[in-house]
């Protein structure tokens, strides 16, 4: 069999050599993650990682200007939800892309900046959105202020719930995502290293032998 026409490694086996390769718990960490995300699982992630975003550009848009408590949120949702878009596209390509080197290079081009720019975004959101949280009123209700004999006007610490509460729920889930892909590949690295310990088996040097006790005699005396 040629090695074009080689079977792809299974997952369990690919965890095993990742495992066995990797000197330590950061590169393990990323190797996984590179496995994973090339599994049928890690589509099927993708295709729903492509709707969140996507969602987020539409309420960013359509409430834009309905977040006076920091009108920042509405500009978070629609640049990580473009953001978002862009990299979970760039994950469905490099799944068709298959071993394709120069496809998968200039993936990592341009997801690389894309990363960055996430990542800013990301840290400007956790200011915006948890430094809004004390005060924000989402109840639409209290859009409007009316004092007493005098015209209503605008409540300063509105934000539409659909603005407010996506932007939340998506920084939160990074920071869960996170907590729960520690454990799992944690996990994971324990189930592959007592496999591979049960594969290799106990270890007998020449010199030892069974049969004779510490003085030099047989179990049976002779």
């Amino acid at each position: 069999m040629t090695e074009e026409q080689a079977p792809r490694k299974g997952f369990w086996e690919q965890a095993r050599e990742a495992r066995h390769n990797s000197d330590g718990w950061i590169k393990y960490f990323i190797t996984m993650a590179t496995i994973s995300s090339v599994t049928a699982c890690g589509t099927c992630l993708m295709v729903i990682a492509l709707l969140i975003p996507f969602i987020a550009v539409i309420v960013g848009i359509a409430k834009f200007n309905e977040c006076p408590v920091n009108s920042m949120i509405p500009v978070y949702l629609i640049a990580v939800g473009i953001i978002g878009v862009i990299s979970s596209s760039l994950g469905l390509w490099r799944q068709c892309a298959g071993d394709n080197v120069k496809t998968l290079r200039c993936i990592a081009c341009l997801q690389i900046p894309l990363t960055l720019f996430w990542f800013g975004f990301f840290i400007a959101g956790n200011i915006w959105v948890y430094g809004a949280l004390k005060k924000v009123e989402t109840d639409e209700e209290k859009r409007m202020l009316r004092p007493a004999g005098k015209e209503p006007v605008p409540n300063p610490n509105y934000c539409n719930a659909w603005v407010f509460w996506l932007a939340f729920f998506m920084i939160t889930m990074v920071y869960v995502m996170v907590v729960l892909m520690c454990c799992l590949l944690c996990a994971l690295g324990a189930i592959v290293a007592r496999s591979k310990d049960e594969e290799r088996g106990p270890i007998m040097t020449e010199n030892e032998n069974p049969n004779y006790t510490e003085g030099g005699e047989s179990p049976t005396g002779h």
